[in-house]
């Protein structure tokens, strides 16, 4: 078990996370339909919910917290968010396009989950449960948006 590894892990999501929050705070101010703005908002307050998880088992290893007062997230999450903004400025279709946008940032950060988890040898059980519980969350959201299209397209 390598806490130093563990730390590195839980910096990479949480930093995702906070790429999430705003880019579902970006959503709920980007769509007209009130479903999906309440929908969107409840999203950003889950994932401020699984960085402070996340955050309060980096606190137990000893490392500082990912705050939100960086840079708005990553870089990829700058990416991320100027296309929302580029697909919905184009699109005919806003809804459509941004939760379009939405299912793929959902994608990816599952993708960047299940590579931190296939190391979980390597981390203690406490931030495996904490990255699991995340996993299962973000992954309910993923299907929430999917259906979302569904409707509205």
């Amino acid at each position: 078990m390598n806490n130093d590894k563990a730390r590195e892990y839980l910096k990479d999501i949480a930093e995702l996370c906070i790429d999430g929050v705003e880019g579902y705070k970006d959503a709920a101010k980007k769509v007209d339909t009130p479903h999906l703005k309440a929908l969107f908002t409840t999203f950003a307050k889950e994932r401020e919910g699984i960085l402070n998880a996340i955050n309060q088992e980096l606190a137990s290893l000893g490392a500082p917290a990912v705050t939100q007062g960086r840079n708005d997230g990553t870089t990829l999450g700058a990416v991320h968010k100027f296309w929302l903004d580029f697909k919905a400025a184009l699109s005919s279709d806003n809804t459509e396009s941004i939760l379009e946008e939405c299912e793929r940032g959902e994608k990816y950060i599952l993708d960047e989950m299940d590579d931190v988890l296939k190391n979980k040898t390597e981390m203690p059980i406490s931030s495996v449960q904490v990255l699991q519980d995340a996993r299962y969350t973000i992954w309910k959201r993923l299907e929430t948006i999917e259906h979302a299209e569904e409707v509205y397209s």
